[in-house]
């Protein structure tokens, strides 16, 4: 045995025992995991990396790994054509891959574990279908993320690793949560009895299973499984998801920002896993970009610990995505896209399956939240839970505006629900609904974003209609409501039930935000509202 492979098995053992003090020796804080690392990006890697950072990516799949977890996927075809084959010749470009839940993965893990220990017969069907198919593809040679790298290359599309490092699935769904998390419940941010006692889902401290990132030895067992990763896997690139979930300190289980000290930690912590990315794309002779994926602005950035224009100053990414895809009609991205555009690096924003609820899942409003997304400044838009068994037109338009260009859309105004973001932030959205209709008379206002030019279109004879819809919670409230579009008195439509239509002019819309005033038209006395707008909408149709 050499004494590289000796140093493997150590470290092997070390980290799945939790063995602080074997990490902290083998590995150091910065230091390399084999004595024949390199230390420095040479300059022809890093000019290519530069080249590959801004390679098209019109549309990326993130895949959360589930394909793994369903009946038909213990071989490899049954596999890959959960979700691999159905995107191809469509506007994704990139796959990025998550195996798994932070320590637990459906890759043949050497640092962390693999899913199946503590699966039961009795467990629930999609644990009992990850054990036998994870199981089965072993035996078949497979391993799920080698399968996707291979299938991705085969097919020209880039392939991410993304690792969710605190993901807390485990704190409901138990065959989840790793050996190594159960034997250190220390290393969590709180404890399960806090939890009970904080009365549930409602409070952050429900998320006791996060890992409490002011502990060296969690950052130890992170930076190992990276280095496993990143050495024994032919990817493109790794994405640290910062965003699922995004709590990381103490202070945010009341709300409270992370401290400067605790800043700095995650500073590190991700100049750390830049270095790691840099040390295996020089030994294989072949840059790995780095992503990491991050709430929506740089203040929410702040208050979980992620200083991310320092990050972008110091060059500890080369591909930013952004957001949770939760509010992707309203997102704030002004602030993200101007430091990405700032210090050169392509950002991409998240739309997400289950920010699209009814009645959003439609094709036209995924068109109209990628449109504002592009209109944003965009490089290209992220897919979070979005997996269609068949190509669809949806993964064929929303990745450009050229393909967007004249077709119908919904530009609608978010609803608020408890988001992982709203959670830990405490930072409520910038703008979401419902809002209440104020009874004295004075203004309600809300903002409408819509990323077509719809003036435009007007002169130009292509757009057929463009319908403003606004819908209260109280159908007795609508004949006394006033609505004013960009500082404009508009006449009402019609209604239908507790919704009202107005028909706008092309040219009284504005690309970018609209501003909607909206009042009752006589005081209403002994009460706070009038009523509440629970959806506004426009509904474009083009000639």
């Amino acid at each position: 045995m050499t004494q590289q492979d000796n140093r493997r098995d150590l470290l092997k053992a070390g980290v799945q025992i939790g063995c602080a003090g074997a990490l902290a020796a083998l590995c150091g804080p910065v230091g390399p995991l084999f004595a024949d690392e390199p230390d420095v990006e040479p300059a022809a890697l890093a000019a290519e990396r530069e080249r590959r950072k801004w390679r098209r990516r019109r549309l990326i799949m993130n895949n959360d790994g589930c394909d793994a977890m369903v009946a038909g996927a213990d071989t490899l075809e049954g596999f890959l054509s959960q979700r691999d084959r159905p995107i191809l010749n469509s506007q994704v470009d990139s796959i990025f891959y998550c195996t798994g839940a932070t320590t637990m993965f459906t890759h043949q893990a050497q640092v962390g574990e693999t899913y199946g220990s503590f699966v039961r017969d009795d467990s629930e069907a999609m644990a009992r279908h990850a054990r036998h198919n994870i199981s089965a593809l072993h035996q078949l040679g497979h391993d799920t993320l080698a399968a996707t790298a291979q299938f991705c290359h085969e097919h020209d599309l880039e392939v991410f690793f993304t690792h969710r490092i605190n993901d807390i699935h485990d704190t409901s769904l138990d065959w989840e949560r790793s050996t190594w998390k159960r034997e250190h419940p220390e290393y969590w941010i709180t404890t399960q009895e806090d939890a009970a006692q904080a009365g549930g889902g409602n409070s952050p401290r429900y998320w006791w299973s996060a890992l409490d990132f002011a502990k060296p030895e969690v950052l130890d067992y992170l930076y190992a499984i990276q280095r496993d990763v990143t050495s024994r896997y032919d990817l493109d690139g790794v994405e640290i998801d910062y965003f699922r979930s995004p709590m990381f300190f103490q202070p945010n289980l009341d709300y409270e920002p992370a401290t400067s000290a605790q800043v700095e930690i995650l500073t590190a912590f991700q100049r750390q896993m830049r270095t790691i990315a840099y040390r295996a794309g020089t030994k294989r002779g072949r840059p790995l970009l780095m992503s990491t994926r991050v709430p929506a602005t740089p203040g929410c950035c702040r208050h979980v610990g992620i200083d991310i224009e320092r990050w972008l100053q110091e060059g500890l990414l080369d591909v930013l995505t952004v957001g949770g895809g939760y509010v992707p009609f309203t997102e704030p991205l002004d602030e993200m896209v101007a430091l990405a555009r700032q210090y050169k690096v392509p950002i991409y924003a998240t739309i997400s399956a289950s920010g699209m609820k009814p009645p959003y899942n439609i094709d036209e409003a995924w068109r109209g939240a990628a449109a504002n997304m592009w209109h944003a400044g965009v490089d290209g838009i992220v897919l979070f839970n979005y997996f269609p068994s068949e190509p669809t037109a949806r993964i064929n338009e929303i990745g450009s505006p050229e393909t967007l260009r004249g077709l119908d859309k919904v530009f609608a105004i978010d609803q608020r629900r408890i988001l992982e973001g709203d959670l830990v932030q405490g930072i409520e959205q910038r703008q979401v609904l419902p809002i209440p209709i104020p009874a004295d008379g004075s203004a309600a206002t809300a903002i409408l974003p819509i990323g077509d030019d719809l003036a435009v279109a007007g002169r130009d004879g292509r757009l057929q209609s463009a319908e403003l819809w606004i819908e209260l919670n109280n159908a007795d409230a609508l004949s006394d409501t006033q609505v004013d579009l960009n500082g404009q008195r508009l006449t009402a439509a019609g209604t239908e039930g507790a919704w009202i239509r107005f028909d706008p002019q092309p040219n009284q819309y504005r690309l970018g935000s609209n501003v909607l005033a909206v009042r009752a038209g006589n005081a209403v006395a002994n009460t706070e509202s009038l009523a509440d707008i629970v959806h506004v909408e426009t509904r474009v149709k083009y000639s």
